[in-house]
C-alpha cells in the first residue's frame, strides 16, 4: 500500500466516522480529520509522481 493509499483510507475512515457522529464538535473534528488527510494524500501522490519522473530520466540519462 502506498503512502497516498494509506492516507485516502484514514481520510475516507474519518469521513464515515463524521457521518455517524451525532455531537456537532466531534463531527467538525473529524471532518477537518478527513480534510487534513486528503491534503497529506495529495501531497504522497505528488511526490510519487515527481520520484517516478525522476527515475524515467535518471534512466534515460543512464542509457545515452
Amino acid at each position: 500500500m502506498s503512502a497516498a493509499a494509506y492516507y485516502n483510507h484514514n481520510a475516507a475512515t474519518a469521513r464515515l466516522a463524521a457521518q455517524n457522529e451525532t455531537l456537532p464538535q466531534r463531527h467538525r473534528q473529524h471532518e477537518r480529520s478527513a480534510e487534513r488527510w486528503e491534503e497529506m494524500a495529495r501531497a504522497a501522490e505528488e511526490t510519487e509522481r515527481r520520484a517516478a519522473a525522476n527515475e524515467a530520466d535518471k534512466r534515460a540519462r543512464a542509457a545515452e
